[in-house]
């Protein structure tokens, strides 16, 4: 088999609440968020530690590469606002393989997933030492006003 690392384009990143693996390869994803920028509301949980400034029960995260060939070692991560925190560092148990007209997906969930500070993280998907990054923005929001 032949190897060509994909280009930036051929990497697609989509951001959920949550993701649930289906039968014959498929993937749903639970409360889709559009774009890379949302708004946490409220306060950080009670008795968190001082450098958490929110929690979420679960934040997913979905690349489909749609360009490329060859099989390859993958990692995640995400870095925090200051670039230099790192929240999720993992490698990917088994190797991505693309293949010339098909595409591949990995997919992961952090359940919870705790931000130290609201700005924007780098999400990367890391393909040997190929590394696609995307940002996700997350602000402080407000809560909807009670009647």
């Amino acid at each position: 088999m032949s190897t060509k690392m994909p280009s930036k384009r051929d990497v697609k990143f989509l951001l959920a609440e949550d993701i649930r693996q289906e039968a014959l390869n498929k993937s749903s994803l639970l409360g889709l968020i559009p774009g890379e920028r949302f708004n946490v509301g409220g306060a950080p949980p009670a008795g968190a530690p001082a450098n958490v400034a929110f929690a979420l029960p679960s934040l997913a995260f979905f690349f489909v590469i749609t360009g490329g060939e060859g099989t390859y070692k993958g990692r995640f991560k995400i870095l925090g606002p200051d670039k230099k925190i790192v929240i999720v560092d993992m490698p990917i148990d088994k190797p991505i393989e693309l293949t010339a007209g098909k595409a591949a997906v990995f997919a992961t969930a952090s359940k919870p997933f705790v931000g130290p500070g609201f700005g924007t993280y780098s999400v990367q998907l890391e393909l040997d030492k190929a590394k696609f990054a995307f940002p996700m923005t997350i602000e402080k929001g407000r809560l909807p006003k009670t009647k």
